[in-house]
């Protein structure tokens, strides 16, 4: 934080598979390794033990944003949930900080949802993705 500024929406920056997603209006990504205590005799835990790791990610665009991506499915020859796995990035920066990117990879896209009704002054698309690799946030692996 330098003056008091801290992250906002506008400090991101997300790469999509054909470059920078200007109309983006929401991205959310999480990840967990699950854990599970171990118990033998007596009631406390001896220990535990870790389960699998597993990622998700969903994004929001609009729809000019979401035709660039449609359009970059055409150049690719392939239907928008057959390309090929790809990572999405996300970077952080404010003014005299250095920028911080996390990584999602392996990506690939499993349910879009538009939605429109009389008034709207926009249009979204909701993207859910699959996360076949790990997010590695700013370098830092997950697992």
């Amino acid at each position: 934080m330098i003056n008091g500024k801290v992250y906002d929406w506008e400090s991101i920056t997300i790469g999509l598979p054909y470059g920078v997603a200007i109309a983006v209006s929401g991205i959310d990504y999480d990840d967990e390794l699950s854990a599970e205590l171990a118990y033998g005799k007596g009631a406390a835990p001896l220990g535990y033990g870790n389960g699998n790791y597993t990622a998700s990610a969903k994004i929001t665009l609009l729809r000019d944003e979401f035709n660039k991506l449609l359009d970059y499915a055409r150049s690719q020859r392939k239907p928008l949930y057959r390309l090929p796995l790809f990572p999405i990035t996300v970077s952080y920066a404010n003014d005299g900080e250095r920028t911080r990117t996390d990584e999602i990879r392996g990506c690939k896209f499993t349910k879009t949802s538009h939605k429109g009704a009389q008034g709207d002054t926009k249009l979204e698309v909701e993207l859910e993705i699959l996360v076949t690799g790990q997010i590695i946030r700013d370098g830092v692996r997950a697992i």
